[in-house]
Order: structure tokens, then C-alpha cells, then sequence
């Protein structure tokens, strides 16, 4: 399994520990994308379960350290495995049909990361601009 230090969540951690349920998605979604990878190189998406479900059974993990989200009053998504740690959530979402294809999603993410790198473009191009005009540059 992949630890969240060694994702980098756990410098994120040490810095601002408001980002620890930022490093726990980052963490459960490339676990999540690792055993979809393993079932399309299998083909057999049960067998990729009951794989992820052994190895946590033969794994010593530490206990879980108290949520700093709980501490401060921040609730996530409530669901039917919202209480549930990652892996029964890994394996439920691979025991499910694979999720398809989501073009709107993918056009909507090019569109916004689009209008970033402009704006970004744009501030530069304005910071040049102000620096000729005081005769700094």
C-alpha cells in the first residue's frame, strides 16, 4: 500500500495540519488509480479485491492518529462508507462497475486550467508593464 509520506503528504502535514484531509485524499485516490490500473492489466476485477483486501489483513499499520478536520468542526461526504477506512472504500469501488469516460468533466478541466495559465500570462505581461513604467526594469 501507499503511505501518505511517501505520496508527500506527510511534509504537507508538517507544515499546515489543515492539509491532512488533503494528504488522505491525495493518498486514497492513488491507491483508488493503482488498483484500477491492476484490474484493466488483470481483466478481473474481483480478483484485484480480494488482493487488496489480503494485503491489508497482512499489514501491521500503525493507529490511526486523531483527525485534525474532526477537532475543528470540518465534516466530509456522508455516505454509505463515509465511516469506513480506505480500504473497504478501495474494494467497494472496484467490487462496482468501472466508472466511464466523462468528456464535459475533461473539457471543463482543459477550460480552467486554460483561463490559469491566461490569467497567469496576463498578470506577468501587467507586472512588466508597471515595472517599465516606474523605470525599474
Amino acid at each position: 500500500m501507499f503511505a501518505a509520506d511517501q505520496a508527500g503528504g506527510g511534509e504537507s502535514e508538517a507544515a499546515n495540519p489543515l492539509l491532512r484531509p488533503l494528504a488522505t485524499g491525495v493518498t486514497y485516490t492513488i491507491e483508488h488509480w493503482a488498483d484500477e490500473n491492476a484490474a484493466v492489466a488483470t481483466g478481473d476485477r474481483t480478483r484485484v479485491a480480494r488482493t487488496v483486501g489480503k494485503a491489508a489483513l497482512a499489514s501491521h499499520r500503525a493507529p490511526a492518529r486523531p483527525r485534525m478536520s474532526a477537532a475543528l468542526g470540518i465534516r466530509g461526504a456522508k455516505g454509505a462508507l463515509a465511516g469506513a477506512g480506505p480500504v473497504p472504500r478501495r474494494v467497494a469501488a472496484l467490487l462496482a462497475p468501472p466508472l466511464g469516460r466523462h468528456p464535459v468533466l475533461a473539457a471543463a478541466t482543459v477550460a480552467v486550467v486554460g483561463a490559469a495559465a491566461m490569467s497567469t500570462a496576463e498578470a506577468a505581461h501587467d507586472l512588466h508593464m508597471l515595472l517599465m513604467t516606474v523605470g525599474a526594469w
